[in-house]
């Protein structure tokens, strides 16, 4: 229970369905879901409005309601072009980084909006490059299909919702205690053996395809799993050699 997939690899997300009402956070768990109520609200899915309420109780119930409705901070869904029910969309684009053939422009790659604004300009002057992610599989469909290889990778900018921070954890796809988990998937770098070092991305467990573009044979910035290396600092136990890393995104 709480895993689907062949080899049940794949943990179900009981927030999908935001069960939660009353402006509640739900935090996702193995075959269930914990909704957190705001003040003057109870039950599973904090249904339930609580009667005789103090005034105490009514003035936090109007502090919750606001900071439900304020800014937290922002983090890139790779692979997808929505976000999850935690937070809310900022827009959504292509993946875009230095190709992988070049040694130089920039090592982060960039979420682009799907139509640019341009300022000043002179066509045809190259000076730092960017071009399109790319996902690349190398074996045995794993962690995914083969089918996404040279196929562009969508990303989404997302809100969180009453939050104060956020970070992506490698290796585990769990948050920790008292943090909820925005999504979780692979993580993902420019191959070991390119001129191009990208940083680390946390990839998304069920990905999309960029819409309206298709395959591409030429070199763009292509995106590898992670695996570890564990004879060189890496203890082998708990870490497996060569085996594909999971990651999440956290925020609290």
């Amino acid at each position: 229970p709480g895993y689907t997939g062949l080899k049940c690899e794949k943990d179900i997300n009981e927030c999908a369905s935001q069960p939660c009402q009353n402006f509640a956070t739900c935090h996702d768990g193995v075959n269930g879901y914990v909704c957190q109520c705001f003040h003057g609200y109870k039950g599973v899915n904090c249904e339930k409005e609580m009667l005789n309420e103090t005034t105490t109780d009514r003035i936090l119930k109007i502090v919750d309601r606001v900071d439900a409705a304020s800014n937290g901070p922002t983090f890139i869904r790779w692979g997808r072009t929505s976000c999850p029910s935690t937070s809310r969309l900022v827009y959504h684009g292509s993946a875009a980084a230095s190709p992988s053939d070049h040694h130089g422009s920039g090592s982060n790659p960039l979420c682009l909006p799907k139509q640019p604004v341009y300022g000043r300009y002179a066509d045809k002057q190259w000076g730092g490059i960017l071009s399109g992610a790319l996902y690349h599989m190398q074996r045995q469909s794993k962690p995914f299909s083969n089918s996404f290889t040279n196929r562009p990778v969508p990303c989404a900018v997302c809100e969180t919702k009453r939050k104060r921070a956020t970070f992506m954890l490698p290796a585990t796809n769990r948050c920790p205690s008292n943090w909820v988990r925005e999504y979780h998937g692979y993580l993902m770098s420019s191959h070991y053996n390119t001129q191009y070092t990208s940083q680390y991305l946390c990839f998304d467990d069920s990905p999309e395809v960029a819409q309206g573009v298709g395959s591409f044979s030429s070199r763009g910035s292509d995106f590898y799993p992670v695996s570890a290396e564990c004879n060189r600092g890496l203890p082998c136990r708990p870490y497996i050699q060569a085996r594909e890393l999971t990651c999440a995104v956290c925020s609290k």
